[in-house]
This record gives structure tokens, sequence and C-alpha cells, in this order.
């Protein structure tokens, strides 16, 4: 199988020159956390941006110095397992697919996962329970929203399981509803925040500000999370099949899913990206 047959052909892109406003209004209008950059007025490829971009500079505006440049790219006649191999070594969501130095495609893991395990009939028997991840990191309901961001980057993941006082999953929130709710704000002086080391200084659950950044700040409201959590979630069990779980990913357009036992508590997450691993051995 070659990337031509399950990269998308219609791909979302930002256009340099251009400004963080048009990265962050693609992303809040579609729901994306990345996408290639091209030359305006052409489809030569000059970089890729994310979030997480957008995260390291705060406080830079132009696209051309967000953006990481010259990424690692991929062409249609590709095998896709060396593709995959790729996204396994480099830790990549995606891949843009270059032909002839102009982009014509995108590769996600969602797009490998469901041409290669979605409809193979041994993963309709085998289900994800060894692809389990328990360290499952949950916030409170109540937590503020921008503290929970910052839970968030610390524990070096992309969502948060919310629970309740009792410990019951009732919702979640990820990246997306964080690009989603922030808005960019413009910040006179540095954030004043407490390091640790000035005892005179009480910090409490309360404290604003953990996006510290000189003049541009993407500022999240302080509401507590339970106001902004996405709470009809998807998930899935640990007899859910491999098969099923990519449908369900694929279908609702999310990359992790919380896995609940058959009382409802919560056991762990499941990503789509456990399972890129299968697909690179795929017959």
């Amino acid at each position: 199988m070659k990337v031509a047959d399950c990269m998308q052909q219609s791909v979302v892109y930002v256009s340099v020159p251009g400004t963080r406003d048009d990265v962050l209004q693609i992303m809040a209008e579609k729901q994306i956390n990345g996408f290639p950059v091209v030359k305006r007025g052409t489809k030569r490829l000059v970089g890729m941006i994310t979030r997480t971009d957008l995260l390291r500079k705060p406080d830079e505006n132009q696209i051309a110095m967000l953006m990481v440049r010259d990424p690692v790219t991929v062409t249609p006649r590709m095998d896709i397992k060396t593709a995959t191999k790729i996204m396994i070594e480099k830790n990549f969501r995606r891949l843009p697919v270059v032909d002839n130095d102009e982009l014509v495609g995108l590769l996600s893991i969602p797009d490998i996962l469901g041409a290669t395990l979605e409809n193979d009939e041994r993963y309709q028997e085998i289900t994800i329970k060894d692809f389990i991840d328990t360290r499952v990191i949950a916030v409170w309901s109540e937590t503020p929203l921008p503290l929970s961001f910052m839970i968030m980057e610390m524990a070096g993941k992309n969502a948060l399981v919310v629970v309740n006082e009792s410990g019951g999953v009732v919702g979640m929130i990820s990246v997306s509803d964080y690009i989603r709710l922030s808005e960019e704000t413009i910040e006179d002086n540095i954030s004043a925040t407490y390091s640790g080391t000035d005892t005179s200084v009480e910090w409490g659950w309360t404290s604003k500000d953990f996006l510290v950044v000189t003049k541009k700040l993407l500022k999240l409201p302080q509401v507590p999370i339970k106001d902004v959590m996405t709470k009809n979630i998807i998930n899935v069990t640990e007899v859910t099949s491999i098969a099923e779980c990519v449908r369900v990913f694929r279908k609702n357009d999310i990359d992790q899913a919380p896995v609940l036992s058959a009382s409802g508590n919560l056991i762990g997450m499941i990503e789509d990206r456990s399972f890129l691993h299968l697909a690179l051995n795929n017959k």
C-alpha cells in the first residue's frame, strides 16, 4: 500500500506571509491542531505549524517565525509502512505529502489506521486491553481552567479527564478546547508569578496568568473547568475490539478516549497512536 492510497487530498493549510490570528481562526473553525504552511499564491510547502508552536513563542505574531521550517515530508509513492515508521520514530501525528515540491496531501494517524486496521478481520477479535494506558491525568471539575491547562502541559498530555468529588468521570477537555476558549490579548507588562522562593507571596488556586509572556498572551477565562468541558464524552471498554476502537476514533474525529469498566469506573486512556506498531506490522 502506498501513501497515495490513504492520504487526505483535500488539505487545510495556511499561507505566508500571515499572522498568528490566521492560524487561530483556522484552528477554531476546523478544530485541528496543526497543518502545513505554503508560500502565498502557490502550493510550495515551506513549513508546518501546530498549537505547540503557538505556545512556545507566545509573543511572536508572524507565521514565518512560528512555524517549523523544512518539515519532514513523504511522497505519494512512498510505502505506507515507511511513512508509519517515520511517524513512530519522530512522534508525529501528521506528515505533509509532497510531489515535485508541491503540497498534494496530508497523511495522519487516523488515515493509516483506517487503511490498515479498521477493516481487518483479525482486529475485530483482538481487544484493546493490552494497549490501555493506566497513567491517567485527571482534574477536579472545580479546577480553574488556566490551572488545568498548566497541569496538562506539565504532564505532557493533550487531554485531561475531569472527575467530580466522588471520582466519577464527568467530562473531558482537550487541546482543541483550550485553543477554542483562548483569546489573544495584549499585555503591557510581564506577568508576575510565584516562583516558590518568595515566601511573602501567597499562592492559591485562584492565581492567574499561567501562560507567562511579555506582550501577547493566549489567555484562558477564569472559570471552573466544569463550565467549559465536554460532558458527552466518547468512551470505550477494555473489551472493545481494536477495529471498533479505530472506527470510534475516526467517526468522532478524536485521537483518544477514556476506558471505562462495566460499572462505569475509569480504567485508563487509549490513544490512536498506540496502534501504530500494529499498522507497521500489518500484512
